[in-house]
């Protein structure tokens, strides 16, 4: 055998290794992608079952939570109108005519006044309920309630105070133990 026999032998068996090789390693790759698409295919197959199980109890659960969602924002402007009503009747007390204002006071005085010695503590803007009034009011009941320089921020009505002891006849104060009382009707009223 010649050498460029010997170089063409050994070239044609490293070519028939070479292409064992590959077919080898082709059949690896194809084996190992095909075991990958299996696993890759199972989890897919997995997950969409898992999906279809679940998908239902989800959607139900965001719907529940849209409900709460809606609700609670139902329930905000419910209150915030029964708060605007609220405040509305606070401004028609406050706007009471001044004989009808006068008159209401004098009931409330009449109830809250302990000793005849209080202090009469009013607001800020206060109109109806001024020395004159208190001094007709002490003679006609035979007390010596005194008016204080003092002046609250409420809306109308008045503070007995005797001593440390304050009884709050504020329009704000009877609004808020009213609305305790009636908020139920209130509610019905506006909204059924």
């Amino acid at each position: 055998m010649a050498l460029a026999d010997i170089k063409a032998k050994i070239k044609s068996d490293s070519q028939a290794q070479i292409k064992a090789i590959e077919e080898e390693n082709d059949a690896k790759v194809r084996a190992v992608s095909q075991k990958v698409n299996a696993e890759i295919k199972s989890i897919q197959d997995s997950y969409a079952a898992r999906l279809a199980k679940e998908e239902p109890e989800v959607l139900k659960r965001r719907e529940i939570v849209a409900e709460l969602d809606a609700k609670r924002v139902d329930l905000g402007t419910r209150q915030k109108l029964v708060s605007e009503a609220f405040e509305e009747a606070l401004k028609q007390l406050a706007a009471l005519p001044p004989e009808k204002y006068a008159g209401f006071a004098e009931r409330l005085l009449n109830e809250a006044v302990a000793t005849g010695k209080e202090v009469m503590l009013t607001g800020k803007n206060e109109k109806c309920l001024n020395q004159n009034w208190l001094d007709k009011y002490n003679s006609a009941h035979n007390t010596s309630i005194t008016l204080s320089t003092e002046k609250l921020d409420i809306a109308g009505g008045f503070v007995l105070r005797n001593d440390r002891i304050d009884t709050n006849c504020s329009w704000e104060m009877l609004l808020s133990d009213a609305r305790s009382e009636i908020e139920t009707g209130v509610v019905k009223r506006l909204f059924e």
